[in-house]
């Protein structure tokens, strides 16, 4: 007896099964792929919107005396020419690259929320114009801005113009350290020199929510002293992008990203944050303290610790 058409043209079970793997490993192959464009899309993206806050600072520069953004995104409420605890000056105001303070923020328990107003009001708005681009797209958070300024450059006296620390900092920010980095002449190295870098500030409510970022991004600018001031923001695996003060883009990848995470979630923070004092330790700290203001501070020794 023969077989009926029919009969002839169905599949086995054995066959279904194949093709239904076979299927399921090219769907899966699909979306690893999909992904893999997706992120390298994103992280150029944020390489694009680093380089747009490089070249907006230099061309304020070129409009205002060769005077840069301030990277402070408050005042500090000092005495005005003190020079332990200064307050900020009405041109250090002028210059402030993001205006987060007073009305422009908001406090929701320990996490500040930036308004737009914040953005709009600070001296980058007229350069940028747009406010997604002070937002990275690997950044998964509500906020606004995800980006913050070398804390070294732009300064009139030290990192961020912080005032004279005390206690276990005061080696990092202290006497020597209190570089002048008004204008661009004042960079030796602009193409190895941070302009703008992702920053993660970690609050306290709401099971440490990521906050808006309060003023530049720095790590101490002494490289025998491993101390992640900040650390960079580690949304795109270990790899973190960062736009110089020539106008270019350069991307590092972090070796001890797992670490530096454990820690964050160990203690809650992405400040302050000491992974070990072994040159291995050092490796990735050193990578960005070199950048921070190269020519000028990569010259201090263990000696600086005034």
């Amino acid at each position: 007896m023969t077989r009926s058409l029919s009969n002839r043209n169905a599949f086995t079970l054995i066959e279904l099964m194949i093709v239904i793997v076979i299927l399921g490993l090219m769907a899966s192959l699909l979306i690893v792929t999909t992904g893999s464009i997706s992120a390298t899309a994103k992280s150029a993206q944020d390489s694009t919107h680093l380089r747009s806050i490089a070249l907006a600072n230099a061309t304020f520069a070129a409009d205002n005396k060769e005077r840069l953004f301030c990277p402070r995104t408050e005042t500090n409420d000092g005495i005005p020419g003190d020079p332990v605890n200064p307050s900020t000056t009405p041109e250090q105001i002028k210059r402030m690259w993001v205006h987060g303070f007073d009305d422009n923020v908001e406090n929701m328990g320990s996490d500040l929320t930036e308004l737009n107003s914040a953005l709009t009001e600070g001296a980058a708005w007229d350069y940028l114009g747009d406010s997604s681009i002070y937002k990275s797209p690997l950044d998964t958070t509500e906020r606004l801005r995800s980006y913050s300024l070398n804390a070294f450059v732009g300064v009139d006296r030290c990192a961020d113009e912080y005032p004279e620390m005390v206690g276990v900092f005061l080696p990092a920010y202290n006497t020597r350290y209190r570089v002048p980095c008004r204008t661009a002449a004042a960079i030796p190295q602009p193409g190895m020199t941070i302009c703008a870098i992702g920053e993660v500030d970690a609050g306290t409510s709401a099971g440490f929510s990521q906050s808006a970022n309060i003023n530049g991004w720095l790590v101490s600018p002494n490289p025998n002293m491993p101390l992640w001031k900040d650390t960079p923001a580690l949304w795109n695996q270990s790899r973190v992008n960062f736009s110089l003060m020539d106008g270019s883009v350069d991307t590092v990848t972090v070796q001890q990203a797992d670490l530096i995470r454990a820690k964050i979630a160990q203690t809650g923070s992405s400040h302050n944050i000491m992974i070990g004092a072994t040159d291995q330790d050092k490796v990735d700290f050193q990578t960005f303290n070199s950048r921070l203001l190269p020519g000028v501070l990569n010259f201090r020794t263990d000696a600086d610790q005034e």
